[in-house]
């Protein structure tokens, strides 16, 4: 998530500090762009795993609407992916493509006393241009905002769960999957923040088998002004206290470039 500073204040009036807590709202009243870039080294107990690697670029626009006394906030992701396989000599090979693409969508508003909450549905599309990049089948689930905005900085968490909608092709699993993305970041003072915004996810593979990935993030943020545009430039590293058994991300690192942008609306 990333959001920006209020539509009715110009940004020239406002501080850094302020642009920067403003964009660590998820549902804020205005509309901003994400550029972000990942790469996770992989591990797992399945022979080169730790010699695998994937990463990808998603461009996430942010638009939010006004929807009474809440605001509505609606981020597409459209994700440009590499990732590896087994190919048909039993090889480790990469494949790399276009993904799935998902539409988050958050009802939500921050209160007087600095609490966020939100709520609304989120849906995958199988856009994928391999079934190696994606699911092969429409996905749809709820979503959760909780968290806490004061000066000092923000404290929270979005979780979202997709199920499968329609029948997957034949040996591919109904999807039934959940992340939980936590969110920490403190102000330091001239626009610089420091936290992370690790990413849980849990795979429920059948009955009671899941598999968990759980990583622990930490960077900075630096928010600035391009000439009248604020930017917003994040890096983190992240390291997987938990991963599947087989394979799975073991470390990485993820950058995000967010300039904010007017919207007519």
């Amino acid at each position: 998530f990333i959001g920006s500073f209020a539509q009715d204040t110009a940004p020239s009036q406002k501080s850094v500090d302020e642009i920067a807590r403003e964009l660590s709202n998820p549902v804020s009243l205005t509309a901003s762009m994400v550029f972000q870039g990942t790469y996770n080294r992989w591990g797992g107990s399945v022979a080169g795993a730790s010699d695998q690697g994937s990463s990808s670029l998603v461009f996430l626009p942010t638009l939010p609407f006004k929807v009474g006394s809440y605001n509505l906030t609606v981020r597409p992701s459209f994700p440009v992916v590499g990732a590896p396989y087994v190919n048909e000599n039993l090889e480790w090979d990469k494949k790399r493509g276009f993904g799935d693409i998902v539409v988050l969508s958050i009802l939500g508003k921050i209160t007087k006393s600095g609490f966020l909450y939100g709520f609304g549905p989120t849906f995958i599309a199988p856009t994928a241009s391999d079934p190696l990049l994606g699911k092969e089948q429409w996905q749809v689930g709820p979503v959760v905002l909780l968290g806490i905005l004061k000066k000092w900085g923000v404290v929270g968490m979005l979780w979202q769960h997709w199920w499968g909608v329609n029948e997957p092709p034949a040996g591919v699993e109904k999807v039934n999957n959940g992340t939980t993305q936590f969110f920490y970041w403190f102000s330091a003072g001239s626009g610089w923040q420091i936290g992370g915004s690790p990413i849980a996810t849990a795979n429920y593979i059948s009955g009671s088998d899941i598999d968990f990935s759980v990583p622990i993030n930490l960077g900075f943020a630096k928010t600035l002004l391009a000439g009248k545009t604020p930017i917003k430039l994040t890096l983190q590293g992240q390291y997987f206290i938990t991963q599947p058994e087989n394979i799975g991300p073991s470390w990485g690192i993820f950058f995000q470039i967010t300039p904010v942008i007017n919207v007519p609306w």
